[in-house]
């Protein structure tokens, strides 16, 4: 009987308990993996959201730094287009729009768009001075001012008169004063690009007569932003294409760029916004602010669609107007946000 019972007290777990042991082991390490595997997308997702939304911030201030400059030395000038020249372009002489800034859609592809903004830098870009001795060509030196302070070795300056095309060219020299009148000179060589060469005229039939309006537009500034293989890229349009210098890339991850004019659509220019919409206004007095948003898609591919199409940018955006973008079914397991922001061109005050 004492070994009977010993031999009952010292057996071991059956089969059948360590198989339900088992298999309440296996049930809790597949719960604690769903688990682990749940934060871990939660957290690849929030990650990439941030990431994404950091992406779109840093996108929007740069471009934001921009546009609060736009115009400075380009408000007032009466012209639609400046005529310039450039040695170091592939086409030297060329013109450009007078405008703060332009837009063009769907450029450089569909559902994206690019925008330029131009200023000058110098301290004295919104106080015209004038010639006091008419100006027919633009290789005849020097020029003549009534005031030329400010007028430094390098900087670029504008002639506009009336809605002649306006001209810009750059000054080879400081501007120097002779009893009443400053006189500057523009002699083209290569430190000089802008400077067309003797035979070369951007100033338009008849030159330009006395009284004639000069800016000084220090450094002129023309930038365009757009997106190219997901990166928010800056060209300097004053300088030639190079590769890996001109255009940069920003920004990663960015969609689309998107932006509207904000005019001043009333008979007579109030300064005050009306409407905003993709019409180039008719001249600077016309805009009054830019709205920009920008796209950004986040790292992540999800399991399920998680992106409707089209995704709206601003309230009452439509694919028609702008305003919203389509969305390719093969990306609409990516994350998608807008950011929008609305720069005021407070430059156009000079106008009013």
């Amino acid at each position: 009987m004492n070994q009977s019972r010993r031999i009952t007290s010292e057996s071991g777990l059956s089969l059948i308990e360590v198989m339900v042991a088992m298999t309440i082991g296996l049930i809790g390490i597949v719960i604690i993996m769903q688990v682990f595997v749940l934060f871990q997308n939660n957290k690849r997702t929030t990650a990439s959201g941030a990431e994404a939304q950091e992406n779109a911030l840093v996108a929007l201030h740069t471009i934001e730094r921009d546009g609060r400059m736009a115009g400075m030395g380009f408000i007032g000038l009466g012209c639609t287009t400046v005529q310039a020249y450039n040695v170091n372009m592939s086409t030297p002489a060329y013109t450009f729009s007078s405008l703060p800034a332009t837009i063009t859609q769907d450029s450089p592809a569909v559902g994206t768009d690019s925008l330029t903004i131009r200023y000058g830098t110098s301290a004295f870009t919104q106080i015209p001075t004038k010639l006091s001795v008419a100006a027919g060509n633009s290789d005849a030196n020097p020029l003549t001012f009534d005031w030329g302070d400010g007028f430094n070795q390098g900087n670029m300056f504008v002639i506009s008169e009336g809605a002649k095309t306006c001209a810009m060219i750059q000054a080879s020299a400081t501007a120097t004063k002779a009893g009443a009148s400053w006189t500057v000179s523009h002699n083209p060589s290569g430190t000089y690009p802008y400077n067309p060469p003797v035979g070369t005229n951007v100033f338009p039939g008849g030159g330009y007569g006395i009284g004639a309006n000069v800016y000084n537009l220090g450094t002129m500034v023309q930038r365009q932003y757009f997106v190219q293989n997901a990166k928010l890229m800056m060209r300097d349009v004053n300088a030639p294409d190079v590769a890996g210098s001109n255009p940069i890339a920003l920004v990663d991850n960015v969609y689309a760029m998107k932006a509207q004019y904000g005019r001043d659509t009333t008979p007579v220019p109030d300064g005050y916004l009306d409407v905003y919409d993709n019409t180039a206004p008719a001249s600077a007095d016309r805009l009054v602010a830019l709205r920009v948003a920008i796209v950004v898609r986040s790292t992540n591919l999800e399991a399920t669609n998680v992106t409707a199409s089209p995704l709206v940018l601003w309230s009452g955006g439509t694919t028609a107007n702008g305003g919203a973008i389509t969305i390719p079914a093969s990306d609409q397991k990516y994350r998608f946000r807008a950011y929008t922001t609305i720069v005021p061109l407070r430059n156009v005050i000079w106008n009013n």
